[in-house]
Formats: structure tokens, sequence, C-alpha cells
């Protein structure tokens, strides 16, 4: 008996952590990246990326943020870097064309609410903390961050590119993210493109 009510328990937790609601990106939205080389300031936007969002302030327990970017749409507006890029000193896209991020918990600070979540570049994986700004109304919502990564801890950059003088470490990434709910489903929303006229490769 104490073992069916356990089940039953561990059944009603599922479906609470499902209830959660699911969003759907919307045009506008925006990955970007900005770095510094030789001392100069550079930015670019990953132009291919799905997503899966869903969030709910009060069920830290049912909210995921997922997402896949292809590495193969990053534009730096320098077809030199950009081709650089792409090979095996940088993020080495024969072998590597896509990065993850996703949530595995949510929890308030004294400065709001943040996230931790798993960062996967080029196979190598790091837990970071990711704050963010969600906002809500009757009819959409919108999620902005903004965090620093260093590239270093990613293999990014072999070699003479290791030194921060050449190519600084540190790589901040703002997100943008218009957002729509999703139609009623009992299962989790679906992946979603960015941009369903650039697939990821």
């Amino acid at each position: 008996m104490r073992n069916w009510i356990t089940v039953v328990g561990l059944l009603m937790l599922s479906a609470k952590s499902s209830a959660a609601p699911g969003y759907l990106i919307q045009t506008g939205s925006t990955l970007q990246f900005q770095g510094t080389q030789q001392g100069e300031k550079f930015s670019g936007n990953i132009k291919a990326f799905d997503a899966r969002i869903v969030y709910d302030s009060a069920d830290y327990a049912g909210s995921v943020f997922d997402v896949t970017m292809s590495l193969k749409s990053m534009d730096s507006h320098n077809l030199e870097r950009d081709q650089a890029m792409q090979t095996a000193d940088w993020f080495d896209l024969a072998h590597h064309p896509v990065a993850s991020f996703k949530t595995v918990g949510f929890r308030t600070t004294a400065q709001g609410v943040v996230a931790d979540a798993d960062l996967s570049i080029k196979g190598r994986i790091k837990r970071i903390v990711f704050p963010f700004q969600w906002r809500k109304t009757a009819a959409n919502a919108t999620l902005d961050a903004r965090v620093s990564v260093d590239r270093l801890d990613f293999g990014l950059g072999a070699g003479e590119w290791a030194d921060e003088s050449l190519v600084g470490r540190r790589v901040d990434v703002i997100v943008h993210l218009n957002l729509m709910p999703a139609p009623p489903s009992p299962t989790a929303p679906p992946r979603v493109k960015s941009r369903p006229s650039a697939p990821l490769k």
C-alpha cells in the first residue's frame, strides 16, 4: 500500500512539473556575441538556432531552456575571421558544427532569478550561471540575458591564438527572445527553429 501511495505521489509531482507553459520563438529574436581582436571590439550573431522554452516563475522544477545552435551560421561581419573560426584551432566545425545550452535548475538570488546551465562547445561542457530577465504580458513574453564565457574553457583558439593580446579570452553572449505562448498540449512543446528558412546543418 505504501509503495502504491509513493507511486501516485511521484505521478502527481510529475504532472505538476509539466504544467509550466511553453513558448514559441517569434521574429526579432537574436543570439549575439561580442569579443575583442587586437584590442578592437567586434560583434556577430548566430543566425540559426532551435529552442525549447518552458518557464513559470512559480514552477522552477517544471521550467527549462534548451537551445541548440548551428555554429555554421555564425557571422562576425568579417569573412577572414569567419573562415578562421571554422578551423580546428577554433570551433572545428568539421567535427563540432553544433553547440548546445540546457538549464539544469533555476534559483532566486539577491540580484534576481538565475539559471544554472550546461554549455557545450567543441565537445567540452561547462556549468555556467545564467542571469536573465523575464517579462510577461497577457499576449507574449520576452527573455533577455547577457553572460560572459572564457573561450579557453572550450579550447577555442589554440597555439598562438591563446595569447589574449591577439584575441580576448572573454566573450559576451547577448540573448533576446520574443516569445508567444505555445498552444496547449499534454506533452512538452516542440523544439522550434528560430528561422525556418535557415535549418541546422
